[in-house]
């Protein structure tokens, strides 16, 4: 399994180079012209911006660098094992004040009851 940010990258720059493509086509069956600006220019524009989104996922510092992690497999899991562990934990804590609590109202409607 490749690192988070590698996938992200391959997915944006495929998006990107699919839709100038796109445009390329339309330039040649003449749906298109670059001289006005139409609908086309929306999807050239849009390519243009997936492709410089790509290169900003392998930056730590950008934005997309906190989504898309550059963590190798064994780091992943490692981080993966810890969250879970902690939520165990959590779990746990979680489950023993929810027994305390029902033992601490059966004794108390125990009194009552007497």
């Amino acid at each position: 399994m490749d690192e988070p940010s590698k996938a992200a990258n391959r997915v944006l720059i495929g998006t990107g180079l699919g839709l100038i493509l796109v445009c390329g086509f339309a330039i040649i069956e003449q749906r298109m012209v670059l001289d006005e600006l139409g609908v086309g220019h929306i999807f050239l524009l849009a390519g243009i911006v997936f492709l410089i989104l790509s290169r900003m996922v392998n930056y730590q510092t950008s934005v997309l660098g906190q989504y898309f992690p550059n963590e190798t497999e064994e780091a992943m899991k490692t981080r993966i094992h810890d969250e879970l562990s902690q939520a165990e934990r959590e779990n746990k804590v979680g489950n023993a004040w929810a027994e305390l609590e029902s033992k601490v109202l059966t004794s108390e409607i125990a009194q009552e009851a007497e």
